[in-house]
């Protein structure tokens, strides 16, 4: 492992010291910084290839590397500018964090996948360069403040990121990054794309965008198709909070909107008939909705009605059709919802104490999205990592209650 750091240029104004501003504004700050960072990674052995040891057999073992190091392999370097400000309005009822920011990372070290026929299953790589540029909000507000009354407040939070591959390594047309469940898809980088993208087989469909048939069946592409990417566009979240007296009751809702996921799970049981999804058909057969191609090249509405319900949904939903099981993974979730109660001073000094707070708790309550399975934030292991873009075999998510009490002697 090696490092490599640049020293950062960071400044900030406190504009409500200098200007005359209007009353309203009780604060405001503006910051800006450029920094540049280098690293090697924290894995070691990326530029050699040492034999590895092994404890499957008897007094030990060495074998071959999985992974093809890199002995030309250069640290990424990430030049980064930032720039925001602070402010705070209406007896600080009002507080707002912006941030932009804009980054270019050169040389990233990444894992493409190989052909195993090479006698290796992954190589490490310089990826070229890949640029970042987001914003960053925090909007604080206090609505209702009463002194010995009530009081409500509300924090949000939103942050966007927009990511693009401006070049990769020389003589690279693409690389692919993740590894779908029986090489039906991937998570592939290629110029002008980004980070996250996700490609399969999916529909061959007219010009008009419809799907095409064959003797009632959906036609699949030889191609591989972008099915969109596993990164969100955007997150959000919101949280109020309510104090009367000595009780709280606080909830925080969060969302993420734009990002999509291949569910093995979901395409297992749809070819085997355990899902809502296959119902239509299974009575009086099916006429998929769609075209078809005609010999001198126009399209015509399919006709053809399939009584084979196993055949026709093994097409839409099978490994070899990646786009039938890819679905958003948008969500709004329930995250917390708190309820306590501090009690007062007067009774805290017959006991002695300093603070005793006791309360309730509930994480991870509700859910609403149109992901199929049980939770559209999993995360799948593939060996040390956690694939992102791929659901295999996900458990359920679970509740989480519990009782909090704090005491200060």
């Amino acid at each position: 492992m090696y490092l490599i750091f640049i020293p950062s240029v960071n400044g900030s104004l406190i504009l409500s010291d200098i200007i005359n501003l209007p009353r309203q504004v009780n604060f405001l700050k503006w910051r800006a910084s450029v920094a540049g960072v280098g690293s090697g990674g924290t894995s070691p052995f990326q530029t050699s290839n040492p034999y590895l040891s092994s404890q499957l057999y008897t007094g030990g073992g060495l074998y071959n590397p999985t992974t093809l190091s890199n002995e030309n392999l250069k640290p990424l370097f990430t030049l980064s500018y930032e720039t925001g400000i602070e402010a705070k309005f209406f007896k600080e009822r009002v507080g707002l964090d912006f941030t932009l920011y804009h980054s270019n990372t050169r040389d990233q070290i990444l894992t493409t996948i190989l052909d195993r026929s090479s006698g290796y299953s992954n190589m490490v790589v310089n990826a070229g360069e890949v640029r970042n540029r987001g914003i960053e909000a925090a909007l604080n507000l206090t609505p209702i403040k009463k002194r010995g009354g009530l009081t409500w407040t509300v924090n949000t939070t939103f942050s966007k990121n927009e990511n693009k591959i401006l070049s990769l390594a020389e003589n690279t047309e693409s690389l692919i990054l993740q590894n779908g469940p029986g090489s039906n898809g991937y998570v592939m980088a290629y110029v002008g794309g980004s980070m996250g993208d996700l490609y399969g087989r999916g529909y061959k469909r007219a010009p008009s965008g419809e799907i095409i048939y064959n003797a009632g069946l959906p036609v699949l592409s030889e191609e591989l198709l972008y099915l969109g990417n596993t990164t969100p566009d955007w997150k959000a979240g919101i949280q109020n909070k309510f104090k009367y007296k000595g009780f709280s009751l606080g909830f925080l809702f969060d969302a993420q909107v734009g990002a999509v996921a291949y569910s093995l799970t979901q395409g297992k049981m749809a070819v085997q008939g355990k899902t809502k999804v296959t119902l239509p058909g299974r009575e009086n057969g099916i006429v998929g909705r769609g075209v078809v191609e005609n010999e001198d090249g126009t399209y015509s509405p399919n006709t053809v009605a399939v009584y084979d319900m196993s055949s026709y949904y093994d097409q839409h939903f099978g490994v070899a059709n990646v786009e039938g099981s890819v679905f958003s993974t948008d969500f709004i979730k329930l995250r917390e919802v708190r309820f306590d109660y501090s009690f007062k001073a007067k009774v805290l000094q017959k006991v002695k104490l300093q603070k005793l707070n006791i309360g309730v708790y509930g994480r991870d309550l509700f859910i609403w999205s149109k992901w199929p399975g049980f939770d559209p934030e999993f995360g799948t292991l593939s060996g040390s990592e956690i694939n992102r873009g791929f659901e295999i075999g996900q458990f359920p998510s679970t509740r989480t209650y519990g009782v909090n009490l704090s005491v200060g002697f």
